[in-house]
């Protein structure tokens, strides 16, 4: 029996694995292309990004495709304008590449450059979503091709955090506020056209069915796995007692936590533990995350880096001090396979089965969150514990192994039987 054949839309190249978003994407590419022939189109930021490829091509069996994604300030600023003129969400919008609109109509049984059509049996049995920006390129789906969206966040519930987070941009707050409602409006109008939506959590799922209770039963929670065996129990040095952060330092939320933790919380943990250093790991730092580094000679940023697993070794702390996003932290996930101890406010920890006090420590103030820091980097016992049962959650809920069969079995439930393998 032939295997389905599934069209793989990435609004991130799945390579390298530098993000949460592109660990998850990559490890749902792998796992899709053990029983489905899967053909790749990407959105890439740089050039230098198809040089990546190679690393994909072993699970596409129809290919790797592609499509630069166009940014700048001028671009920008004229989505913004769009938006506020035509009520268009500018998180959608500014996505447009009309090079994959075009070459999606035509692997969909549209015609081609040179005006023949497309053999229908080619076209795809699934058109898999990645991102929610990522179905505006299957608004007018005339074939009627299964579409499953794959939810990585709640992402309307990013921007509405913004919008309410205390001491951010009065402008930006702003802007926000405006556009989360479009954003929420764009989300459930997707969830509703696809024919399956997955959650990365129960607390995502039950967030998209309180604003759509219509979709009970096209809903499904499939949770981010973790490589159980890549990120390994850290064998921490004996005096390891760095407060260690990991994250996409461009992405909004993780700088405006990293801002909150060095300007109110760190100098509540120097009260204590004066000679504390902060190390921040993490892609595309912003130029105000650099500059940390150059006023604070315990704060070392070390941007984009090929592994983060070395950094484990002198980690005292893993923290997470997130005040807005959505969705499920890889790096939780990923730190807690490592066995470090992780200190995260409720945001930050949320739709992971954590539980206070004995895989993680959870605090939302700054003088809760600094003492939580200093009970584990002054309790090196306390915090092998800590450590210890975060393993034991990870293997026990959010390995891969897992988590692909319960994808596998949303496909199934979609297709029918015929894609049994």
């Amino acid at each position: 029996m032939p295997r389905p054949r599934i069209l793989f839309l990435a609004h991130l190249l799945p390579w390298p694995l530098t993000g949460g978003g592109q660990i998850k994407s990559y490890h749902t590419l792998r796992a899709l292309s053990e029983r489905n022939d899967v053909t790749l189109f990407a959105l890439i930021r740089r050039e230098e990004e198809r040089e990546q490829v190679r690393h994909l091509e072993p699970f596409c069996a129809g290919g790797v495709e592609c499509f630069n994604l166009r940014r700048s300030a001028w671009s920008n600023a004229v989505h913004v304008i769009r938006s506020l003129l035509f009520g268009e969400s500018f998180i959608v919008e500014r996505d447009s590449v009309s090079e994959l609109t075009l070459e999606l109509y035509c692997a969909t049984g549209g015609y081609r450059m040179d005006g023949l059509r497309r053999d229908h049996s080619d076209a795809p049995a699934v058109i898999h979503m990645d991102h929610l920006q990522m179905a505006r390129y299957v608004g007018n789906n005339r074939r009627k091709i299964k579409v499953i969206l794959d939810q990585h966040n709640v992402e309307h519930r990013i921007i509405q955090r913004i919008a309410g987070t205390p001491g951010a941009n009065l402008l930006l707050r702003w802007y926000a506020g405006i556009e989360w409602r479009k954003l929420r409006d764009f989300e459930v109008a997707a969830m509703r056209r696809a024919d399956a939506t997955l959650a990365v959590s129960d607390e995502d799922r039950d967030a998209f069915l309180s604003l759509a209770p219509d979709l009970a039963g096209k809903v499904e929670t499939v949770p981010i796995g973790v490589d159980t065996d890549y990120f390994a129990v850290a064998q921490r040095n004996p005096d390891a007692d760095a407060i260690l952060s990991i994250g996409t330092m461009s992405w909004l939320p993780n700088v405006d936590g990293i801002t909150w933790f060095v300007s109110e919380i760190l100098p509540l943990v120097r009260e204590k533990k004066q000679d504390t250093r902060v190390s921040i790991v993490g892609a595309n730092p912003l130029k105000e995350i650099i500059a940390l580094d150059k006023r604070d000679p315990g704060i070392t940023v070390s941007g984009t880096v090929p592994d983060v697993r070395p950094y484990a070794k002198e980690c005292g702390v893993f923290i997470v001090p997130l005040r807005s996003g959505s969705g499920v932290r890889v790096k939780i996930l990923n730190a807690l396979s490592m066995g470090l101890p992780v200190v995260s406010t409720t945001v930050g920890a949320e739709g992971i089965a954590v539980t206070h006090g004995e895989n993680i420590l959870i605090a939302d103030t700054p003088r809760a969150f600094a003492d939580a820091v200093c009970r584990v980097l002054n309790d090196r016992g306390f915090a092998d514990r800590l450590g210890a049962k975060g393993r034991a959650l990870v293997e026990d809920k959010y390995t891969w192994d897992v988590v692909g069969e319960r994808l596998r079995a949303v496909y199934e439930r979609v297709l029918g039987a015929e894609t049994k393998s």
